[in-house]
């Protein structure tokens, strides 16, 4: 059988599946709205857990898998202590017991993978293109775009994120949660200089700051084992990676209320306010925070709202089908967002595949697929909002992550 797969989205999830598929002979075409990779901003490191690294192994080449490898953190700590916005320390965490390190997390930063997964896509991956609806038949399914084209194939995957297009057609109950709160990301080159003046406890391990009036500052460093660009000359040189210094990246995450602007200005002001704004929301604090704030990249500085679909509940499988923030966004709390679109990508991938060689049938494999995603995913959902309602002491999203 010879399959086409089109995927709306070209995301962490969308380009995993297209590196499965393609490792599996499935030919497949991506389709991304933006532009280039440089459209917006997306955030700076991702955590990738055990599922997480086995999806990247199982879909990518070994090539790039080793590159995503050598280009992680220097280390990743799963402990931490969290302190007040005087960086008095409040309490600490840390494992029951030593982790094994084939399976321990590992920390990348995100440009630097989407890279990765998008080497040796050329003419697989298109940008600039809009998905606007589909029209789903017996034997195929047709794509529609906002410049007038078509495109048709056998399966559609909707891997467009949580405002997704493809997923508002196919499950358009699906409820977008707003938590209510807002974040500005940040980040601060790490140089020699900034480690004279930034406690050594601060640098390493998940260092959350807790705020007056539900504010909170996440810390994390990002260091790479290796320079992205030497790692890929040597291990995949078809691989264009981005140089990467080491930084401190920061989020400042507080209700829409404590931000000092109408809500429609963080989602339109320029950088330089964002950076101000955040500036003044620390104004209070510890001065090593806000020395962090105030000597961060400006131009860098961005804002995102955190969202969250809710489970949707059981549907009928059919030719198209949904994957990652699409089906079930996350808020950052936990880091599961990526790692539960990586588990999809590989899960779909595993499963079109059998039916490429002929050992089963396509609707089958899709119920198959959705069946088990919606359990983890579903759970990663609970357990974000669950997560989120605890640190931002927030009673609806400690009702909205308790199972129905």
């Amino acid at each position: 059988m010879t399959l086409h797969v089109i995927i709306a989205g070209a995301g962490v999830g969308g380009l995993c599946l297209a590196q499965g598929l393609r490792r599996r002979g499935i030919s497949v075409a991506v389709y991304e709205r933006d532009s280039s990779t440089e459209s917006r901003h997306q955030g700076y490191r991702l955590r990738i857990d055990e599922h997480g690294r086995t999806a990247l192994a199982e879909c990518l080449p070994s090539e790039l898998n080793d590159l995503a490898h050598a280009t992680a953190n220097q280390m990743y700590m799963p402990r931490g202590t969290s302190y007040d916005h005087q960086l008095n320390p409040l309490g600490s965490w840390r494992p029951a017991a030593p982790l094994d390190p084939a399976r321990a997390a590992i920390v990348v930063n995100r440009r630097t993978l989407r890279e990765i997964l998008l080497a040796g896509l050329d003419g697989v991956v298109h940008f600039g293109q809009t998905v606007t609806g589909y029209t789903e038949h017996d034997d195929h399914v047709s794509v529609r775009f906002a410049d007038g084209s078509e495109a048709t194939g056998d399966v559609l995957v909707a891997a467009d994120g949580i405002n997704s297009v493809v997923r508002g057609q196919l499950l358009p109950h699906t409820e977008v949660l707003d938590t209510g709160l807002r974040a500005i990301y940040g980040h601060l080159p790490l140089t020699d200089a900034v480690r004279e003046w930034m406690p050594a406890e601060l640098i390493g391990g998940s260092r959350p700051v807790l705020g007056p009036e539900r504010t909170t500052l996440a810390l994390g460093v990002f260091e790479p084992v290796r320079s992205p660009e030497q790692a890929a000359a040597e291990l995949a040189p078809y691989a264009k990676l981005h140089p990467v210094p080491a930084y401190v990246k920061w989020t400042l995450v507080a209700p829409v209320a404590s931000y000092p602007v109408p809500e429609e200005e963080l989602f339109t002001a320029p950088a330089e306010r964002l950076h101000s704004i955040a500036g003044r929301l620390v104004a209070d604090w510890h001065p090593v925070v806000r020395r962090l704030v105030a000597e961060s990249i400006v131009a860098d500085t961005f804002a995102l709202s955190i969202r969250s679909t809710l489970p949707s509940g059981d549907w009928t499988a059919g030719r198209v089908t949904v994957l990652g923030d699409a089906i079930h966004a996350t808020t950052p709390v936990g880091g599961t967002g990526a790692n539960t679109a990586l588990r999809d990508a590989a899960l779909l991938a595993s499963r079109i595949g059998r039916v490429e060689s002929g050992r089963g049938d396509l609707l089958a494999a899709i119920t198959s697929f959705e069946s088990d995603m919606r359990q983890y995913g579903y759970q990663a959902v609970r357990d974000s909002l669950s997560g989120a309602a605890t640190i931002f002491q927030t009673a609806e999203l400690a009702q909205k992550g308790s199972p129905a």
